[in-house]
């Protein structure tokens, strides 16, 4: 019974023998128990296991039959394109073919396919299964070779005239086509798809010599494969006879037809076809930069520095200015290839000088810093300090700021407070003006606002006009201000006063200044809480002129 098993895998081989040691198992068991029809049944359904899984295990063994077919040979991947140069270009009164194109990509290889198996003879009535051998894969294109970058050109030029004579390609490579792809290879195809094979039981018989009337017994069965025909089997098909003992006479007694067992042939598979090569990427146009002049100037778009470095000095400025302009097809010579929108570069300049015009010196003025900026359209912007009185003078090509006056800035902001009048009396008070300005400014505004309890409750307006007498001694106001705030003033009340100071100079700038001053109402205070403060622009000033 083992012999069907000879070709079995090894996996096999180790479970049909865990299946035989629990048939073995099952069979000490039926001997100790009373039940041997239980056993019987049970040992009967292994068997029928065991038997089943032999004859499927030889059924599913598959036997590969021809050559398989060799795969495709890939294409080889296309170049990629020369890139061009950047170039500039001097436009003039003769003509000028200058090509910055870059290259093509090569095409991609197309590849082989795949050879189809060979040696596809089936082997006929064999008692395995069989199938064909597969076909080779096709292989694949070649990848298509980018194109190449065109180069970017910067034209000078002094008129559009004469951009007729440059005639100018810098049209970027094609891309290159992709390879086309192998195709598959047949496999083996099968000529007979499915067969039969009888399997027939044969009985070893045995008879002791030398034994008067010794009978025959029969030792062992075992399958071997015939027609079936019983008679034409015992005739002709009649298993090999091995002497096992000297002793004993041997012979093989035909039992009978005991299996069939289906073979079958599978065609063998055709192999994969290959994929096309990529396209490769084609390159764009090359950019073209138009500059109005014979070279690109550098760039000086500001200027600051003290006024006392700047008088009598000629300042240029210099912007450049870069558009984006469509039509340069129609600007450029018949024949050129490029993209028609493009980049104008123009330079727009100017220039200013200081003058001194007043007997002050930049020093008794403070000598604060001085900025001028250009704007695209040629314009100058001045950043000049409101302490200073200046003038602007234009001419055609240059701009001259004259300065005629000012203040230092320092003197800004210098208001006191000194006290209130009558004591206890919180309506009027007194400011020093440690400046000394009010002759020299434009305006100066005082704003009064009273808090209680932190939040603002009212407030008031005190203007205080140039050359105008009021009652002062060493620049020093008496500020009255009335019956405004009576009805919050009452005695005892923890009241806080804010006096905001406006300086507007003869410029028209203005900086604030102030103080927040806290008492109690008709209570004398000899040392009130006061807070001076200053206003950001007056804060700035005062930062440039102490560096």
């Amino acid at each position: 019974m083992m012999a069907g098993f000879t070709q079995l895998k090894p996996q096999f081989v180790t479970h049909l023998g865990l299946l035989y040691q629990k048939f073995y198992l099952i069979y000490l068991t039926c001997v100790n128990i009373n039940h041997p029809l239980q056993c019987i049944l049970k040992l009967c359904l292994l068997a029928t296991i065991i038997n089943s899984l032999a004859v499927n295990v030889v059924a599913a063994e598959v036997q590969t039959f021809g050559q398989a077919g060799r795969n495709g040979v890939d294409g080889r991947s296309g170049r990629d394109g020369n890139s061009a140069s950047d170039q500039i270009i001097r436009a003039s009164e003769q003509l000028q073919m200058i090509d910055l194109s870059g290259t093509d990509g090569e095409a991609g290889e197309s590849a082989t396919s795949g050879e189809p198996a060979s040696g596809c003879q089936q082997p006929q009535d064999v008692t395995v299964n069989v199938c064909g051998a597969r076909g080779g894969n096709g292989g694949n294109g070649g990848n298509g070779g980018n194109g190449g970058n065109s180069g970017n050109a910067t034209v000078y030029f002094e008129s559009l005239s004469q951009l007729k004579n440059v005639v100018l390609r810098n049209r970027g490579g094609r891309a290159g086509v992709g390879g086309k792809s192998g195709q598959a290879g047949s496999g083996c195809n099968c000529t007979q798809p499915r067969w039969s094979v009888n399997y027939c039981t044969w009985a070893l018989m045995a008879q002791q010599i030398n034994v008067e009337e010794a009978q025959w017994k029969e030792i062992k069965r075992e399958l071997f494969r015939c027609t079936g025909d019983a008679f034409y089997d015992e005739q002709q098909n009649r298993p090999q006879l091995a002497i096992l003992d000297p002793n004993y006479r041997y012979g093989w007694k035909y039992i009978g037809l005991s299996q069939q067992r289906d073979f079958t042939c599978e065609n063998g598979l055709i192999g994969q076809p290959g994929r096309n090569g990529r396209d490769g990427e084609p390159s764009s146009y090359g950019q073209v930069l138009l500059v109005k002049g014979t070279e690109i100037p550098q760039e000086q778009i500001s200027y600051s520095n003290r006024v006392s470095l700047l008088v009598d000095r000629s300042i240029g400025l210099i912007k450049k200015n870069l558009s984006k302009k469509t039509g340069l097809r129609s600007l450029l010579g018949t024949g050129s290839d490029v993209r028609d929108s493009y980049r104008l570069l123009e330079t727009v300049q100017s220039s200013f000088k200081v003058s001194w015009q007043t007997v002050k010196r930049p020093q008794d003025l403070g000598d604060p810093s001085l900025k001028v900026e250009i704007t695209e359209s040629g314009k100058l912007q001045f950043y000049i300090p409101g302490t200073l009185e200046y003038k602007l003078n234009n001419s055609p090509n240059q701009t001259e700021i004259a300065i005629t006056g000012g203040i230092h800035p320092k003197r800004l902001g210098r208001f006191k407070f000194k006290g209130f009048d009558r004591f206890p009396d919180s309506r009027n008070f007194t400011l020093l003006d440690e400046g000394k300005l009010l002759g020299e400014l434009k305006t100066v505004k005082l704003t009064i606002i009273l808090f209680q309890n932190n939040s603002k409750v009212s407030e008031m307006s005190y203007p205080l006009v140039p050359h105008r007498p009021y009652p002062h001694w060493a620049d020093a106001y008496q500020i009255n201000l009335g019956d405004r705030f009576d009805s919050w003033l009452q005695p005892g009340q923890p009241v806080k006063y804010e006096i905001r100071i406006e300086q507007t100079t003869r410029s028209g700038v203005t900086y604030t200044s102030g103080m927040k001053i806290g008492f109690v109402v008709d209570k004398v205070t000899h040392s009130p809480d006061i807070q001076y403060y200053s206003g950001a622009t007056l804060t700035n000033l005062l930062r440039l002129i102490n560096k």
